[in-house]
């Protein structure tokens, strides 16, 4: 499969992964049994057991991607995007519509801008991986301190950062697509590519709406 043809590929699927997850999202949110059997699930630890359950799939997805059949490939990939809708039910209870409309288009312009200057740029943004790497990780270990100190100004500057840091995982996603030799044979290199431009749209999404978010009064 020619470079294009990958791109337009995991494009494809990232549309597919995004439409399914604010999909079962918004309308888990709309039906109250819905709802209350999501969240009151799993003696009421529903969310934690996504995360975990995202968690896993994430991990099965990025280390065994190589060996996989092509179908087994997409139905991970979509369970993946489905929990994830699911963990994100509670946003549209917490945030107005217009908000959300608006942060999601604000992040759909950002998100396009990188993946044109990946696309396009000819600099070699492999060489910026270890340094993106050691970033999120600075920033995990960071939010999980932030969530016993508490501090306004830190979580903001965390936002920012993880806002530039995704910004330019986007990219990097986006040349790896291009990228002749990176999984040359496999057949998964567009889920592969996909769901990583996933977890970038959403945690992109996240970050600019819990900074310019609108909650509803």
């Amino acid at each position: 499969m020619k470079n294009n043809e990958v791109l337009s590929n995991a494009f494809k699927w990232l549309f597919i992964g995004l439409l399914i997850c604010f999909g079962i999202s918004y309308v888990s949110t709309l039906n109250e049994d819905i709802f209350l059997l999501t969240y009151g699930s799993f003696g009421g630890n529903a969310f934690l057991v996504y995360a975990i359950a995202e968690i896993v799939l994430a991990i099965i997805l990025s280390v065994r991607i190589t060996k996989m059949k092509p179908l087994t490939a997409k139905i991970l990939y979509i369970g993946y995007s489905l929990l994830t809708g699911l963990s994100l039910s509670g946003i549209f209870l917490i945030y107005t519509a217009s908000s959300l409309t608006f942060v999601f288009l604000v992040t759909a312009i950002i998100f396009g801008a990188f993946s044109i200057i990946g696309k396009t740029t000819d600099i070699d943004l492999s060489k910026w991986y270890i340094y993106l790497f050691v970033a999120l990780l600075a920033i995990i270990i960071l939010e999980i301190v932030n969530i016993f100190l508490l501090n306004n100004t830190l979580n903001i500057i965390l936002g920012i950062v993880t806002i530039l840091v995704f910004c330019a995982y986007t990219a990097y996603d986006v040349q790896l697509a291009m990228n002749n030799e990176f999984l040359a044979e496999c057949e998964n290199k567009g889920i592969y590519i996909a769901f990583q431009l996933f977890l970038d749209f959403i945690n992109l999404f996240l970050k600019l709406l819990r900074l310019f978010g609108k909650s509803r009064d």
